[in-house]
């Protein structure tokens, strides 16, 4: 077989090897990066943080409540023992008691709509937790794909470097050489064929003659314009 060929057959499996170290390097920047979860569990944190204060904010109001009602019981008990007797004290008395209610009844209000913002924003909260756990099985799923892919690639390239390894040896020192020297020079195509009478690599018109030179077993043709090994079948 002429070197072209045995540099074509290379260049086949070392642009497979190249496609496959590429989706596993994609691969593991999906594995890092994957924002689906941060993001789910940021809007988690988010949603527990807004009921964390909703609920303080309901003892707040609960504990006012309280502390008035207790001051009431209190009032109101002192101004119905009848140990009150200077008018004066009575009035300034019944006066606490009617602003106390006022200030309870108003807290209640406010208490009510606590309640309510607590209801709401528990919700929400239980809505994100459902939201990150299937966002968390998913991506489970979908990194142990990834995972497995991987391991049919690293599978798969280390068959082909065994390929390689056997296919350079049939390649002399100076044509490896230059095949690589092509190789980081033209964006890891060394090698091309001649597809519709052209370069399959530039689409520059190969002539017959130049057709024929490519498929002579002896000696290597490049083409004229990109530089790179015509094979020519």
């Amino acid at each position: 077989m002429s070197q072209s060929f045995h540099l074509f057959q290379l260049q086949k499996v070392d642009s497979l090897i190249d496609q496959s170290e590429a989706r596993i390097n994609e691969i593991n920047a999906l594995l890092q990066q994957d924002s689906r979860l941060q993001a789910a569990n940021t809007l988690l944190v988010e949603k527990q943080e807004i009921l964390k204060r909703s609920q303080s904010q309901l003892k707040k109001i609960e504990f006012e409540v309280a502390s008035k009602r207790a001051k009431l019981e209190q009032s109101e008990e002192n101004l119905y023992s009848g140990r009150i007797r200077v008018p004066k004290e009575l009035q300034d008395l019944q006066n606490e008691v009617a602003s106390l209610k006022r200030i309870i009844s108003s807290l209640e209000d406010q208490q009510l709509e606590a309640m309510l913002q607590v209801e709401a924003d528990q919700a929400e909260s239980e809505q994100a937790l459902t939201a990150f756990h299937t966002v968390e099985g998913k991506v489970s799923m979908d990194q142990a794909a990834l995972r497995g892919e991987m391991q049919s690639i690293t599978t798969g390239t280390e068959r082909l470097a065994i390929e390689r390894k056997l296919l350079v040896q049939q390649i002399s020192d100076s044509t490896m050489l230059l095949y690589e020297k092509l190789r980081k020079s033209r964006r890891g195509i060394a090698v091309a064929e001649v597809t519709d009478e052209s370069c399959s690599a530039c689409g520059a018109f190969i002539t017959p003659a130049d057709r024929q030179v490519a498929r002579s077993p002896h000696g290597i043709f490049f083409c004229p314009s990109c530089g790179r090994v015509i094979y020519g079948g």
